[in-house]
């Protein structure tokens, strides 16, 4: 069944690996029958037990190749050789075509759709959308203001752990029946953990809707956080933390939350929380956070369904209308004041003996509100790290060669947004890549503001991809989720093609340059610092030796 499901889900994309276009033209190929997708999923539906035992009887008693991999001590990272390119004569390998390529067509405008709003019985709000296609495919996404960002300070990773518990069986199914039971019935029950969110996700053939949903029930409501399973969980988030120690980019972002909003924010955990704090985490207190925090009085719920409402919602009537909050008090979040943004830029250096590379993470808060208009500065931002082109990526990769690429984003929290600049690059390039990232930077919001040629590059791109971004009912599924915690109208991204059509240079440098403070930064640089400092130390900046958290 997991087979059948997951080439159904594929249909909703156009491109794409599995796509209706693919999965067309390969009938068409192959079969001379477009339509042999039916035909192979019918194929699937019809094998037995029997029919798959005599297959691997065949085909697996056969002599077997075995090759062991015994990997020896790392070696040294070196430079290649520079290599001299090859000569060419004026006009060798130019293509010529015979005609100009075809303009671009006008595009559809985007028609995001009708978000219906209504609550179940016991007053869950319950967003709902119904897609057509012929997909028949139903996303449920039940949301809880829990996330990170419950956490207390003393807790740094319990959320994540809850939640990670939560699908790993309840009083009636182990671990292993909760997997048969999404297996058999091409279902998929997962959980997530956002800043401000936390999330149960059901990703469901809709003609298996009502067991699904049962399966989905019994895993938030009925947990069974067995001390087996708290151990084996525990186990795997240390050890997934301490894998992060040998990815210097991953080390810098777990240390960025403490630098940005210190030790006491509800943002000031690190990525995956505090393993000292994660090695204490009883039963009781996963079923404490569970109590005060993933419960009928903190949930949304979001549906995208090829069904109508008329169907779907009697089915969540009949597992959630019902559900009544506990006894325990509701969790509630304390937000104190963001910290003050710096006023002259330093160096945090976390030191990796032998790295071949260096990771270099510049991050500070912006005064925006999470909530406000943030396309004039997005759209600036385009320009200066958010694509392929902009200008750090162009400067540091294409015409440097020092790193495989370079970004800055803005990222929204529902009570703060930050700007983080990632730049990964070669180990003897650290102090190089910092200084030309502070000087792009530094004259992207003085004198050299955005061009006209990044305006239309930047207007055309974000315009013309907004029709395709809502192709499959996850991508929808995420749009309502994130209007509802910015609290944004239910038509907002079907106003966004002519806001950015209304951008001009000067509102993209007005935006970015009162938001971005070249020297705000806080640059994270995590490499081997007997190789790094030196070349740190020409810039200027304090430097602070700090230890990964």
């Amino acid at each position: 069944m997991s087979e059948v499901s997951g080439r159904i889900r594929s249909l909703e994309q156009v491109g794409g690996f599995g796509g209706k276009g693919q999965t067309l033209a390969e009938g068409q190929t192959y079969a001379h029958d477009s339509d042999f997708y039916k035909k192979t999923l019918a194929a699937y539906a019809a094998i037995t037990p029997a029919a798959v035992r005599a297959q691997m009887q065949q085909w697996l008693r056969r002599p077997a190749l075995t090759i062991t991999l015994s990997p020896g001590e790392r070696e040294a990272y070196t430079d290649a050789k520079a290599v001299e390119p090859p000569k060419t004569t004026k006009n060798e390998g130019a293509v010529k075509g015979n005609r100009p390529l075809p303009p671009v067509g006008q595009l559809a405008a985007l028609d995001f759709p009708t978000i219906t709003h209504t609550k179940l019985a016991n007053g869950i709000p319950l967003d709902f959308v119904q897609r057509g296609g012929g997909v028949p495919l139903t996303q449920i996404a039940l949301s809880f203001d829990a996330g990170s960002a419950a956490d207390s300070p003393t807790e740094r990773g319990l959320a994540a752990m809850s939640m990670d518990l939560l699908d790993e069986g309840t009083s009636k199914l182990t671990s292993q029946q909760v997997a048969e039971a999404e297996e058999r019935l091409g279902a998929d029950v997962s959980t997530s953990n956002g800043a401000d969110r936390s999330y149960v996700m059901l990703n469901a053939l809709s003609p298996n809707l009502a067991p699904s949903l049962d399966l989905m029930s019994d895993v938030v409501k009925d947990a069974a956080f067995r001390p087996n399973d708290v151990e084996r969980i525990r186990a795997q988030t240390l050890t997934a933390i301490a894998q992060t120690q040998k990815d210097p980019t991953r080390v810098a972002r777990r240390l960025m939350p403490l630098v940005l909003y210190g030790p006491n924010h509800p943002y000031g955990g690190p990525a995956g929380g505090d393993p000292r704090a994660i090695a204490k985490f009883g039963r009781a207190d996963l079923i404490a956070f569970e109590q005060r925090w993933l419960r009928p009085d903190t949930a949304k719920i979001f549906v995208v369904s090829d069904r109508p409402l008329s169907e779907v919602q009697p089915l969540l009537e009949a597992r959630f209308g019902q559900w009544t909050a506990p006894a325990a008090p509701k969790g509630a979040k304390t937000f104190t004041a963001l910290p003050p943004r710096p006023v002259t830029s330093k160096i945090l250096l976390v030191n990796r003996p032998g790295a071949p590379q260096s990771s270099i993470l510049g991050a500070q808060l912006l005064p925006l509100d999470p909530k406000g208009d943030i396309i004039p500065f997005d759209a600036a931002n385009d320009a200066l790290g958010g694509d392929f082109l902009s200008r750090l990526n162009m400067d540091l990769r294409e015409e440097k060669g020092w790193s495989y690429g370079v970004s800055g984003d803005e990222q929204l929290n529902l009570h703060a947004v930050s700007y983080v600049v990632s730049a990964p690059v070669q180990a003897d390039r650290t102090g190089d890549s910092l200084a030309e990232l502070n000087r792009q930077i530094s004259e992207f919001v003085t004198t050299k503001g955005v061009t006209q040629d990044e305006l239309t590059r930047v207007v055309t791109n974000n315009v013309n991809q907004l029709p395709g971004e809502f192709e499959t009912s996850g991508a929808v599924l995420g749009a309502m989720m994130n209007i509802d915690m910015l609290q944004r109208p239910d038509n907002y991204y079907e106003t966004l093609a002519p806001e950015y059509r209304a951008q001009t240079t000067a509102s993209l440098d007005k935006a970015v340059r009162s938001a971005l403070d070249p020297k705000g930064f806080t640059w994270i640089v995590v490499g081997d610092a007997a190789k790094v400092r030196p070349q740190l130390e020409k810039l200027g900046m304090p430097i602070e030796v700090v230890e990964a958290p």
